[in-house]
């Protein structure tokens, strides 16, 4: 006899199979209706002979199986943030003594979640991990090792909107102004004009650099792909021309002689030096993308320049035209 109960604030429910095997599984809803409406769904694919049966294979099985895919699939940069995210919520679980992938339900997930935040993580750090879980996970779901990702019914923190963070020019002059490094007074001149991504900038060659047309390529490589794994193109400014042809004089193997964490740390460094704590190198880029826009390139544009594979990602500088705008015409009076 099938039915349902409740366990905790979720309710689960109880059937069996044709072949008499009984399942027991968490439907993710707190409202009994809408349980009992998914118990009906359950029984009547069991009488249609379409019901999808979750596979029962352990999380660890599922975890290896997911970093074969993610080491051929992903960036390093990629792989490695699910690797560390993932390890640290399969800790949790062993605790939680839950070791099969069909046992995660978002009951464990909200427990997750307040145990990353007695740990001392911050809303937003939850956030992120919560959404590289979720996406984790759905390779489960395409898999056909689970019918449903449990995170879909877990709720993230609400964050208040933060303003996006980028240089005006007179706190570019003020940056530049106290960077005695020639190198990396290149390197900041070279990021604020094309809006590369540390790691792109990092594996720049000069093949990539066409001095004589002033164009940028962002190409991917066997060793190295860019974010969204696309090549773009980017047109360089004669200013931005002229520190590149200084910086072949200075680095004549490849335009950066830096490890992404030595250039960040040195850009870091200098912004604290010029009053700002709070620009990093993203902020660089950032700048790039907010000038473009204020100056009434289209976002479409903007978003093939910063490699962007979503438009919705290049959306967030439009809040940047706007309040340029009325910035504008605030500063108009046109009365006498």
């Amino acid at each position: 006899m099938a039915r349902i109960f409740k366990r905790g604030k979720y309710w689960w429910v109880d059937y069996r199979l044709p072949d008499g095997r009984r399942v027991r599984r968490s439907t993710g809803f707190t409202d009994r209706k809408m349980a009992e409406l998914m118990l009906k769904d359950i029984e009547l694919q069991i009488a249609r002979k379409t019901l999808r049966l979750p596979v029962d294979i352990s999380i660890e099985a599922f975890w290896e199986r997911y970093l074969e895919y993610a080491r051929l699939h992903k960036t390093k940069n990629s792989w490695k943030t699910d690797f560390y995210v993932f390890r640290e919520f399969l800790e949790f679980l062993n605790k939680k003594n839950v070791k099969k992938l069909t046992r995660l339900t978002p009951e464990i997930l909200e427990k997750y979640k307040l145990h990353l935040l007695e740990k001392g993580n911050k809303k937003i750090t939850v956030n992120k991990k919560l959404r590289t879980i979720k996406a984790i996970i759905s390779k489960a779901v395409e898999w056909e090792l689970l019918p449903e990702n449990p995170c879909k019914k877990v709720k993230l923190f609400k964050q208040p909107e933060g303003r996006l963070r980028f240089l005006t020019k007179e706190e570019i002059n003020q940056l530049l102004e106290v960077i005695d490094r020639e190198d990396v007074y290149l390197y900041t001149v070279i990021l604020l004009n094309t809006g590369l991504r540390r790691a792109e900038f990092v594996n720049l060659k000069w093949e990539d650099v066409d001095l004589k047309t002033g164009i940028l390529r962002v190409v991917n490589r066997e060793n190295f792909t860019t974010k969204n794994y696309r090549n773009r193109t980017i047109p360089l400014s004669p200013k931005t021309v002229n520190s590149f042809k200084r910086l072949k004089e200075i680095n004549p193997e490849k335009p950066c002689s830096l490890s992404q964490d030595q250039l960040s740390r040195l850009i870091s460094h200098y912004a604290k030096k010029a009053g700002f704590h709070d620009v990093t190198c993203h902020t660089l880029r950032h700048t790039f993308a907010s000038h473009l826009v204020m100056n009434g390139v289209d976002l479409v544009t903007v978003k093939k320049l910063m490699g962007h594979l979503d438009l919705n990602t290049t959306l967030i500088y439009a809040k940047v035209t706007e309040e340029h705008k009325l910035k504008a015409v605030s500063s108009i009076d046109l009365t006498e």
